[in-house]
């Protein structure tokens, strides 16, 4: 399943970012995922508890934001991006059948906050090159 590699490879390069901060947990982070059917929030939290379990980022707020994906509608073909799981989007002209004609398939942290010591709070932000869940560390954007 690369959706549980995906998250432990950000999970990684989160830990790595925390570590040349000089940090002793990570309190907070910010994961980008791309609308593509893959992933769901339940299961994206899911795999990060079990990853972050024993880990200095195991108690970190997770924030996950969501990349568009491209979709045409069958009705009226207008052409509009959504952040809605591709079962529930319907058509926002004419509330039409809508079919999913690109998407981000992504997988980064965006953002992390690292906690230095029990008192000192520090904000390390990171943005690594996204993770590409076909194996290709190109960004792929959505085609419209």
């Amino acid at each position: 399943m690369h959706e549980a590699a995906a998250i432990q490879g950000a999970l990684s390069d989160a830990l790595a970012h925390m570590r040349d901060a000089g940090g002793a947990r990570i309190a907070r982070m910010v994961l980008v995922l791309g609308v593509s059917g893959h992933f769901t929030e339940d299961a994206a939290r899911q795999h990060f508890a079990v990853n972050a379990q024993g880990t200095p980022a195991e108690d970190a707020a997770l924030e996950i934001e969501w990349l568009p994906a491209s979709y045409t509608c069958f009705e009226c073909m207008h052409t509009f991006a959504s952040v809605q799981p591709p079962e529930a989007v319907t058509c926002p002209a004419c509330g039409g059948l809508a079919l999913e004609i690109g998407h981000s398939d992504v997988c980064y942290i965006r953002e992390i906050e690292v906690e230095q010591g029990e008192q000192d709070m520090a904000s390390q932000f990171a943005v690594p090159a996204p993770m590409n869940l076909d194996g290709d560390n190109t960004p792929q954007t959505p085609q419209t």
